[in-house]
């Protein structure tokens, strides 16, 4: 089921690759697939037209999620201090690839090699060396971080085109009811709260995980160098 309907052309327009992204990332905001079929139609084109200027559909994947990634480090607050920073990139990651599912899922598994990609990565070096970490600790948790980050991203995205396929909202722990509570005392007692968290808190938690370590390590370093 799909959220929206991306914008159709009129017509036959110019076609470049700056185009063609532009209306992947629209399709994939409306929740349907991109596909060059689906390119070809929402451009007005022969969908043989788009592979003219992308010779197969992870070119353009690994095109549309660069797109992404610049305007998640372009809604950044730069000025802001490094925890900040990160805690905000895992959010801006998280939020706008789910918006983006059918571009989103493939985020944990493809390296764009991009202008975008490149400044994320400076950009999260940046902060872990302002948070006070040497290089080869900085390079470490430089890799924790954009693992979890972009798994997070591919799985809410990943939740939420089945949520549209089956029209229900999907929880991360199943569909719990009552249990035992002389068997299971610690799972009844806290069976409410468990059932209403929500995939994104538990990833947000793992993020807040992720910083304190940077902060512990950070620390340790200071101490002992």
């Amino acid at each position: 089921m799909s959220r929206g309907k991306a914008r159709r052309a009129t017509g036959r327009q110019h076609l470049d690759q700056d185009v063609i992204v532009a209306t992947a990332i629209d399709l994939a905001a409306a929740g349907e697939p991109v596909t060059f079929r689906s390119l070809g139609t929402a451009l007005g084109s022969d969908p043989t037209a788009v592979y003219r200027h992308f010779r197969d559909k992870e070119e353009l994947m690994a095109a549309a999620l660069d797109r992404l990634i610049t305007a998640i480090h372009e809604q950044l607050d730069h000025d802001a201090p490094w925890r900040d920073q990160l805690r905000q990139g895992a959010e801006l990651t998280i939020d706008i690839f789910a918006a983006h599912p059918h571009i989103g899922v493939e985020s944990s598994a493809m390296a764009t090699g991009g202008m975008g990609e490149l400044e994320a990565i400076n950009w999260i070096l940046t902060q872990l060396q302002q948070a006070g970490l040497g290089k080869e600790q900085a390079v470490r948790f430089y890799a924790a971080y954009s693992s979890y980050v972009l798994a997070a991203a591919a799985a809410l995205s990943r939740q939420r085109l089945q949520d549209d396929e089956t029209g229900t909202t999907s929880r991360w722990v199943g569909e719990l009811r009552a249990v035992d509570a002389a068997r299971l005392p610690a799972l009844a007692a806290m069976l409410p709260e468990l059932v209403a968290l929500s995939d994104r808190e538990v990833f947000m938690t793992g993020v807040e995980v992720f910083l304190d370590s940077v902060e512990v390590t950070a620390t340790s370093e200071a101490g002992s160098a």
